[in-house]
């Protein structure tokens, strides 16, 4: 039974009570009136009591009237003041109800009255001759009407005690009966009160289960790991055993989700849960491993009784070789990993302390590389402070006009001629003069910042692009941030509109990052900016493992191969190799080839030879603001001479 049902059956139960408690009144009033219609039995007495008076009152005037009675007048004035009395009586109150279902023996007891009324004098002279005759002869036609009126009343009384009898009795039985509903009801009350408690007390414990242990992988949650660390904390001695704090987090957990869907996501945070359960033993000696899940793709563990720091470094590296394993999720091979920032207690902390150090500590890791553990270092909190302090400079940055739009020229090889320039974001900051890019790009992503300052990008480089002679393209990148926004393909339509750059000019750089994230969904966005009639690139290829896969589920219109395979060509055979390659798949599917990072004359000719038909870097000159752009190769070289 659900409590929503449960609750509508306690209502219609009160319910019931409160009807049965109005009726039981309404019956209460019911027997009332019956015992009130048991009192008009009274008036057969008092029509009685009448005719008796009547006949002594005779009497009494017979013996007057007779010589030698001891019958006064005074007795005999009583008399008459009694039956008067009666007889107002009977005309009066509950019997003149009565009186009035029956007109002719009204009308004779109304006669009466006034004649006993007219008989007041005769009364009162009794000693006179004449009077008592007249007295007797007025009250002769009424002889036996009282007794016949006494015997009527009589007769329907006895009626309507048998009816009352009759209703009494059919009220005792339906009080009883609703009584005994009464009961009954109470004991299903009792019942569904006892089964309610028994709901509650289970929806308690599921309640503590749910607030302390992680739905989806059955293990702790953060409650349960910060009250733990809350009292190991105060638990801790100077020189004794210590605690640690090691902060996961799953490597490329968004790339599976967003590729293979939420539910073999679900599925593989169970699998790591039983993983971490496997290698982490609960206990080690006095050391206890607590594993906690935090929600998303973070699991913590919590050690208490270790000595020294190399003890949650082994536990750590343990994991890590663990995680690196492949899982297999639904018919799936999926490989992760994870990254582990590890906190231990350094003088009076408190657990919001320890844990923000893991969690410093872990973003540190990421930084590193992914795939391993870094301790925290105080060093991390100043540069997490550092890190706050940029995202609120570079808020002011762009209502401040504070950013500007450089452009790196890119050189088609074959006409020896700049083909275009790609558009590279530079900060001023009013203190530090010019923020690298590598400083502030990525923040800007996390923050959400790339989606407002992304537009102005595009419009910018559009705007200036115009002015350039109309041989010469402007390349823009794009963040994987900015396909999560549905607005993309308006803002880039929107400012080619306003700049009344050709379409074809603009050419839309993207890394593998931008498909991992939803395909089906990007995919659909690239034909969308390609119907719009500008060029996509596919930047930074081959740094990722399903570069070629993404070359067939999207038709790119240039591929930009690494720096990094360019700039060691000439230490590495199997980099010149990939260049060759890529240059060689290039020609193949009739897609032109940069490669970026040439600094050295020696890796213009590599790149030659290779078969790369465009090339980009500081060999032809470095990034500059559109206002010192000089659109010919030869003008670039003159200038760097003159430099």
């Amino acid at each position: 039974m659900s409590l929503r049902t449960f609750k509508t059956v306690i209502a219609l139960v009160i319910g019931g009570f409160l009807i049965a408690a109005v009726y039981i009144s309404v019956l209460v009033v019911q027997r009332q009136g019956a015992l009130r219609q048991i009192a008009v039995y009274n008036p057969a007495w008092e029509a009685s009591q009448a005719s008796s008076e009547f006949i002594r009152l005779e009497h009494r005037l017979s013996e007057f009237e007779r010589p030698g009675s001891d019958v006064d007048k005074d007795e005999v004035a009583l008399r008459y003041d009694i039956l008067t009395g009666r007889v107002k009586q009977l005309n009066e109150g509950d019997f003149h109800a009565l009186l009035e279902r029956d007109p002719d023996h009204q009308t004779v007891l109304a006669r009466l009255e006034q004649t006993l009324g007219s008989m007041d004098p005769l009364i009162q002279n009794l000693e006179q001759p004449g009077n008592v005759q007249k007295v007797i002869d007025g009250l002769k036609p009424f002889d036996g009407v009282l007794a016949q009126i006494a015997s009527t009343v009589l007769i329907y009384g006895s009626e309507t005690v048998q009816k009352d009898q009759q209703e009494l009795i059919r009220l005792h039985w339906l009080f009883s009966a609703i009584a005994a509903s009464l009961v009954l009801i109470g004991i299903a009350l009792i019942i569904l009160l006892d089964r309610h408690n028994r709901l509650l007390g289970r929806a308690h414990q599921d309640l503590h289960v749910l607030a302390h242990q992680d739905a989806l992988t059955g293990l702790p949650n953060r409650v349960v790991l910060r009250n733990q660390l809350e009292h190991a904390l105060a638990g801790l001695k100077p020189n004794g055993r210590t605690i640690a704090v090691s902060y996961l987090d799953l490597d490329h957990f968004k790339d599976v989700n967003d590729s293979f869907g939420h539910e073999t996501g679900d599925e593989l945070l169970k699998a790591v849960a039983e993983r971490l359960r496997k290698c982490i033993p609960a206990s080690e000696g006095q050391v206890r491993n607590l594993i906690s899940r935090f929600g998303g793709d973070e699991f913590a563990i919590l050690q208490t009784g270790i000595r020294r720091p190399g003890e949650s470094a082994a536990l750590a590296s343990k994991i890590v070789e663990a995680l690196r394993a492949p899982f297999t999720v639904n018919g799936q091979e999926i490989f992760i990993g994870t990254s582990i920032g590890i906190a231990l207690p350094q003088g009076h902390v408190t657990p919001s302390q320890i844990l923000k150090h893991a969690d410093m500590a872990l973003y540190h890791a990421k930084a590193d590389g992914r795939g391993t553990f870094r301790f925290f270092e105080p060093t991390m909190d100043v540069q997490l402070q550092a890190r706050r302090a940029l995202e609120v400079d570079l808020r002011k940055a762009m209502s401040n006009g504070e950013f500007e739009l450089f452009y790196q020229p890119q050189i088609n090889i074959d006409d020896n001629e700049i083909s275009g320039y790609e558009a590279l974001l530079r900060w001023h900051h009013p203190e530090r003069g010019l923020v690298p890019p590598a400083e502030f790009i990525p923040v800007i992503e996390g923050t959400g910042l790339i989606v407002p300052l992304g537009d102005w990008i595009l419009e910018q480089a559009c705007k200036e692009a115009a002015r350039w002679p109309r041989s010469i393209h402007v390349a823009v990148n794009l963040s994987p941030i900015q396909f999560r926004n549905r607005g993309l393909v308006q803002s880039v339509s929107r400012a080619l509109a306003e700049s009344g750059l050709a379409p074809g000019r603009l050419e839309l750089e993207i890394t593998e990052s931008v498909l991992l994230q939803d395909n089906e969904t990007t995919v659909s966005m690239l034909h969308q900016l390609r119907h719009l009639g500008v060029r996509i690139a596919m930047d930074d290829f081959g740094t990722g493992y399903s570069s070629l896969s993404y070359l067939r589920s999207f038709p790119f219109d240039k591929i930009k191969i690494d720096q990094s395979f360019v700039r060691e060509m000439s230490q590495r055979s199997d980099c010149l190799a990939i260049v060759q390659s890529v240059a060689n798949l290039g020609s193949s599917l009739g897609m032109p080839t940069v490669a970026e990072g040439v600094e050295t004359e020696e890796q213009l000719r590599q790149i030659q030879a290779a078969g790369c038909t465009d090339a980009q870097g500081y060999y032809f000159g470095r990034p500059r603001p559109a206002r010192d752009l000089v659109h010919s190769l030869a003008d670039l070289r003159r200038e760097a001479r003159v430099a």
